[in-house]
């Protein structure tokens, strides 16, 4: 056993550590079947035009049952009563999808565990035997539910990724499409023309036209980006193109009106006419931003990595725990500690939510950037949605004990919203804070009908936040400074809320009178 748990936490490690869905994907296979010693394991993902689960990976399977197998979606979404439940079937009287294709395939048994992704299921883990008689070992099916709850994280992650790869692609597609600069030279090496583009990208004006080589390198100082070495004049672009290369280079260029460097993809071409050069033509786009943009990129997926992997830990630790818990119990024949089993699953189902709701605002923020965060929207009683919100973090918080919760709300105040919006709303700012409290106090909750429109009111007695901060606050991925930069997070919580006050037409601002005085979010919505 203890070689199937450390397989486990080597590929916890890989799917913290990669991006690539792709060997996200077959890091999660492999593991799964050397944890449960299967034939053949493999992970079946949605796909939206067949609503079905499609194989997306696998090991031990053939390549045509990999690309034929189909399992309708509801079929093997109803075939689990929740996300920590698992079925394992006999094909010989049990299963879905093709039976003639499991039957060619040689395969017996079946165990599947579902992935879920902010309570939604979207495939399943599943791990196949071809011996009739061969066991799933129980305590290896309880380490591959902890894969799956690893997984669903890993492959939302990686799809996130993906999307954002996605939207990079685009905007370099655009960008040479409608944005490049072009330079024409004429020998026997100035400058001939150039248009807004170019003139924007390198600082230049009309008394630029007729620049040679030498002006060329002396006020534009081009370098090659991958080195940093500096282009000398008789190997500018220009001079090149016009001596028959074509070229491809990725230079920085001193941008002469700024004094700023920008970096610009660079392709020229000799233009021939009557069989001799006329002219060289020089493209240039814009890579600044996104080199920029690829930095804070990697940055944020630093961030994204450790939030992650700070509820992981916890998470791995007592999922050991429960299992020698378990093993103890089992060898010395003594009931287990329901009470102390009841708190460790608790406490992996506050990382497990933690972990979730991570997620979900991250698709919320990608979402909105793209003009696709969309709301459904219906009646339903925000006075029951904010108790029962208080609750949960009541639930949470009641070892620690340090936190008081008190909520002022009607017996009813009803709205016409977008119902779990809202509910991710107020469980960031309650989260807020509860987090920004950390010696504890009061947490105040009131909800009221104020001019037509409910009020919500979050008071704490934290850290509070300071003037500079108040303007910021709220932005994407803006965090505080003074002691609010001691706290682990990415920024996004308070501008996911923000997104949803204003998604529904309210607003969302924030008040403190200083550091250790507190802070108060008050959020309107049309009533």
């Amino acid at each position: 056993m203890p070689e199937r748990a450390k397989r486990l936490h080597r590929a916890s490690v890989e799917l913290l550590r990669s991006l690539d869905l792709a060997r996200v994907e077959q890091e999660i296979v492999r593991a799964l079947k050397d944890i449960l010693r299967a034939d053949a394991a493999a992970v079946m993902l949605n796909d939206p035009e067949s609503n079905s689960l499609v194989i997306h990976s696998h090991e031990g399977l053939s390549e045509n049952y990999a690309r034929a197998q189909r399992v309708p979606l509801e079929a093997a979404a109803n075939s689990f009563n929740g996300a920590d439940d698992h079925v394992i079937l006999d094909f010989a009287t049990q299963g879905l999808g093709n039976k003639k294709l499991i039957a060619d395939e040689g395969l017996a048994r079946v165990l599947a565990i579902p992935l879920v992704n902010s309570g939604k299921f979207i495939g399943s883990l599943n791990a196949y035997m071809k011996d009739r008689g061969a066991e799933f070992n129980a305590q290896s099916i309880d380490l591959a539910h902890v894969l799956a709850v690893e997984a669903s994280v890993a492959i939302s992650n990686a799809q996130t990724y993906q999307e954002a790869v996605r939207g990079r692609d685009l905007q370099q597609s655009i960008l040479d499409a409608l944005g490049e600069g072009v330079v024409i030279f004429q020998p026997p090496g100035v400058v001939g023309a150039f248009n807004r583009a170019a003139a924007e990208l390198l600082g230049i004006g009309d008394d630029f036209i007729g620049a040679d080589g030498a002006r060329w390198a002396e006020v534009l100082r081009p370098r090659e980006a991958r080195t940093g070495e500096a282009i000398a004049p008789l190997h500018t672009i220009g001079l090149r193109g016009l001596a028959g290369e074509s070229v491809s280079l990725e230079v920085i260029y001193h941008n002469a009106r700024t004094g700023e460097d920008r970096t610009a993809d660079v392709k020229a071409r000799p233009v021939w006419s009557g069989g001799a050069i006329v002219a060289a033509v020089a493209t240039m786009y814009d890579l600044t931003e996104l080199r920029q943009l690829e930095q804070e990129k990697e940055q944020f997926l630093s961030i994204v990595s450790h939030e992650l992997r700070t509820p992981l830990t916890p998470l791995k630790a007592l999922a050991q725990l429960l299992i020698s818990r378990i093993r103890r119990s089992r060898e010395k024949e003594q009931p287990l500690d329901l009470d102390s089993l009841e708190r460790n699953l608790a406490s992996i189902e506050r990382q497990v939510d933690r972990m979730n709701r991570l997620v979900t605002d991250l698709l919320s923020v990608s979402r909105a950037g793209r003009g696709k965060l969309e709301m459904d929207r219906a009646p339903f009683d925000l006075a029951t949605s904010v108790r029962d919100t208080v609750e949960r973090y009541v639930e949470a918080t009641r070892e620690e004990g340090r936190h008081k919760f008190i909520v002022e709300a009607p017996e009813r105040l009803v709205v016409s919203a977008d119902q779990s919006r809202i509910e991710q709303m107020l469980m960031n700012l309650i989260g807020n804070a509860v987090k920004y409290s950390p010696r504890g106090g009061e947490v105040r909750v009131e909800l009221n009908k104020v001019d037509g429109e409910a009020e919500i009111l979050i008071r704490d007695q934290g850290i509070g936040i300071t003037a500079e901060d108040l303007e910021r606050l709220g932005e994407p991925f803006t965090r505080g400074t003074g002691k609010a930069a001691s706290f682990a997070g990415m920024g996004i919580g308070l501008h996911v809320a923000k997104l949803m006050a204003q998604a529904h037409d309210g607003s969302l601002r924030l008040a403190s009178e200083g550091e250790d005085r507190g802070t108060t979010v008050r959020v309107t919505l049309p009533a």
